[in-house]
């Protein structure tokens, strides 16, 4: 792709100044709190004015300092460096599996100077296919089902799609595009922790996050559903 990611900045649930598009040509990106904006892979927050903006995020804001990189490797891994005086907290589903924890259940705090690895294109691309084929099959199930063909996925003969046990068929049905989309999609808030651990449970109510868009991610994505179109239930927001 021409741009490798997209960066949203948000303070709490409220988008503020442009969405900043980092050119392939860079293979990396600093997001930090100062007003220079140098250049096409540097983008500074410090200069980004919000008439709403409260003071919890003021205050948030002058601790960003040199904020964070994000380096490209390869085709579209992605390594985090965290610049600031103050740790940083990203959703990241290559994470939780590090920790072996379920995808979407944690926020990793990574440290002062920390480099770590946030996005594996791979195991994205693996992710997508397998959420996709599971909604394929349970869908189709689901269909079977309520046109009567099958009493039940257990039935002989019947079709017993590959649902983990932790998922019903419902819910396996209802996976939608949202949610393979959320695979290419990083979080993190700056200063402020959300989370299981932390009184803020979502990270629209931290004072300031971004949103990182991986675009070679979205790209693989488009040709999964190419291949296996899924039916997404649920109205878009």
């Amino acid at each position: 792709p021409e741009y490798w990611c997209s960066i949203a900045y948000f303070e709490l649930d409220q988008q503020v100044g442009e969405t900043f598009k980092v050119s392939s040509t860079y293979s990396s990106v600093i997001v930090d709190g100062y007003v220079d904006p140098s250049g096409g892979n540097r983008y500074c927050l410090g200069a980004l004015s919000n008439v709403h903006r409260t003071e919890q995020s003021e205050r948030a804001r002058l601790h960003i300092g040199k904020g964070v990189q994000l380096d490209l490797r390869g085709e579209g891994d992605v390594w985090l460096r965290c610049l600031s005086d103050h740790s940083v907290f990203v959703q990241s589903y290559y994470l939780d599996r590090e920790a072996g924890r379920a995808p979407g259940d944690a926020v990793h705090k990574i440290y002062p100077s920390a480099y770590i690895k946030v996005f594996d294109l791979r195991q994205c691309h693996r992710q997508m296919q397998q959420q996709a084929a599971t909604a394929q099959a349970a869908a189709a199930a689901q269909a079977a089902a309520v046109a009567g063909h099958i009493p039940g996925p257990a039935a002989v003969g019947g079709i017993a799609p590959a649902i983990s046990p932790m998922l019903g068929l419902s819910a396996a049905a209802s996976i939608g595009v949202d949610d393979l989309r959320r695979l290419c999609i990083l979080r993190l808030s700056f200063v402020k922790g959300w989370g299981p651990d932390y009184p803020r449970q979502s990270i629209k109510e931290t004072p300031c996050w971004i949103e990182i868009h991986l675009h070679r991610a979205l790209q693989l994505l488009d040709e999964v559903l190419h291949t296996m179109p899924i039916h997404d239930p649920r109205p878009h927001d």
